[in-house]
C-alpha cells in the first residue's frame, strides 16, 4: 500500500521525484521505505551491501591484503564481493595495528 505525495525525496542522497504537473503520484515502483523513511533505488542498494558488509567477517579482506597486498582497493573488494571503502578501512587498519602490551614473558632489555 502507497501513499501518494506530490513529491518524493530520498532520505539519504536528498534526490527527488515527482509528476511535472505537479499532481499527486505514489512511490515509484524502483523505490523504497524502511523505518518511515524513502530511498531512492540508488540509494537503497548501497544501503543494503553496507547492511552486508557491517555483517560479513573482515577476515576476507584481510587475507586477500596478505595474498596480493599491491592490488588495488577496488580489484580486492571485487574478489571479496565488498566495498573499496570496506577494504581501504582494513587495509588502514592493518597499516596502523592498534598498540599491544609487551608479553609479560619477555624479559626487559635482553
Amino acid at each position: 500500500m502507497s501513499a501518494d505525495a506530490v513529491r518524493w525525496s530520498c532520505a539519504r542522497c536528498e534526490v527527488s521525484v515527482g509528476r511535472m504537473d505537479g499532481g499527486e503520484t505514489e512511490l515509484p515502483e524502483s523505490w523504497s521505505r524502511s523505518d518511515g523513511e524513502t530511498y531512492c533505488l540508488s540509494c537503497s542498494r548501497a544501503l543494503a551491501g553496507e547492511a552486508a558488509m557491517e555483517s560479513a567477517p573482515a577476515s576476507s579482506s584481510r587475507e586477500e591484503l596478505g595474498r596480493a597486498p599491491e592490488a588495488t582497493n577496488g580489484i580486492i573488494a571485487r574478489a571479496c564481493r565488498t566495498s573499496g571503502a570496506a577494504v581501504q578501512t582494513v587495509r588502514s587498519g592493518l597499516e596502523n595495528p592498534p598498540a599491544t602490551a609487551p608479553d609479560a614473558g619477555a624479559s626487559v632489555g635482553a
